[in-house]
């Protein structure tokens, strides 16, 4: 998160007030970031009315989806703001008053940007922590360091950004008397915290695994939901992307046109957090508007009825509950439960009935009907 414009000088700029700032590589952001950003509040609308079926309150992991979306659209009218004024255009393109806004949204977009990412992912831990069971305690103890880690590193490369220059304002207004000696600082705490962010979408995008692969479940359903889930690895590799473009600014050049590679990935990281962390939650939806819910109690023989001199109709259903409670991992297949057309479902048990000789748990039922 880090940007060095002391080799940009003002004098060396063209003043041409009445000139065009939005152009060159700003469209490709703008449109870039805004399809990403469309798609990733798609989705969280979608869970937030998936989400009115259930009677509780809102889950944590959506709420704090929902914050990092909301953070997400102010970053990205910033960068609108920041693209008219000139980021994606030359700076001999410039004048001065459009140099200045342009570097004044793009910094104060950059650390809304950084919040946004961190509670995004906080959404997902809060996800993985419901999975948990009980017992699982070195499990939750993980996930748990990992959230606070994560915050930690987030304050801190906010306010190493904040204040890397004296007064903090000098950030973007260059020629205003102060000084900016702790911008070297900045850029290698940027380098960290590059690194800390792949760490945790990695570990993000496999603990699932994790879970999974310990679950009597056939080989097919392990490797379409490990799939799924390691598609989480796609925000590590623009994180990777965005960490290596901290060493190309360090000293620009042209600072309003090489500042767009390292902005386009960074809300590339942003909302594919939010994209990939809302697909699971949204599965039982999709699966009702398409007409494909299966229930996870199945019926199992015919019924029998006896008819009673009262007139009494009695028939009795043997249903099958499925649950894969292993002799190594006591967890359930209810990784996301689903009630009432809540956002969550059981992913795992409808795929699993071939396995269900193994792990039935048969329960009888009577079902009375009286007239």
């Amino acid at each position: 998160m880090f940007l060095d414009t002391r080799g940009i000088e003002p004098r060396t700029l063209e003043r041409r007030i009445d000139n065009q700032a939005y152009g060159g590589l700003g469209p490709m952001l703008l449109g870039i970031s805004w399809t990403e950003c469309v798609i990733a509040t798609i989705l969280v609308l979608l869970r937030a009315y998936g989400a009115r079926y259930r009677a509780g309150a809102l889950r944590w992991d959506f709420v704090f989806v929902a914050a990092g979306t909301v953070l997400g659209i102010v970053t990205q009218v910033l960068f609108v703001f920041a693209c008219l004024n000139g980021v994606g255009d030359h700076v001999k393109n410039l004048s001065y008053p459009q140099l200045f806004a342009s570097l004044k949204y793009s910094w104060i977009g950059v650390v809304i940007g950084l919040v946004a990412t961190t509670v995004a992912k906080l959404g997902i831990i809060a996800l993985l922590l419901q999975v948990a069971t009980p017992a699982q305690k070195k499990r939750k103890a993980f996930l748990w360091a990992l959230a606070v880690f994560i915050c930690i590193v987030g304050i801190a490369q906010m306010t190493i950004t904040l204040t890397q220059c004296s007064p903090t304002d000098r950030l973007w207004y260059r020629t205003k008397p102060g000084n900016c000696d702790r911008t070297h600082f900045a850029a290698q705490f940027g380098y960290f915290q590059g690194a800390t962010a792949i760490f945790a979408d990695i570990v993000l995008a496999f603990y699932p695994v994790t879970i999974v692969w310990n679950l009597q479940a056939s080989w097919r359903v392990k490797a379409g939901f490990c799939v799924l889930m390691a598609g989480g690895i796609l925000p590590a590799t623009a994180a990777i992307i965005r960490t290596y473009y901290i060493k190309r600014l360090e000293n620009p050049k042209d600072f309003t046109w090489e500042f767009v590679p390292f902005l386009s990935w960074a809300c590339t990281e942003l909302w594919f957090v939010i994209i990939l962390g809302s697909i699971p939650p949204l599965r039982p939806l999709f699966k009702r508007w398409f007409g494909k819910v299966k229930s996870n109690l199945t019926e199992s023989g015919n019924p029998t009825s006896k008819s009673t001199k009262t007139g009494t109709h009695r028939g009795t259903y043997p249903l099958q509950s499925v649950n894969a409670h292993g002799s190594k991992n006591q967890f359930s297949a209810h990784v996301m439960t689903n009630m009432d057309g809540s956002s969550e479902e059981n992913i795992l048990a409808s795929s699993m009935k071939e396995q269900a000789e193994t792990i039935v748990v048969s329960k009888e039922y009577t079902v009375e009907l009286e007239r």
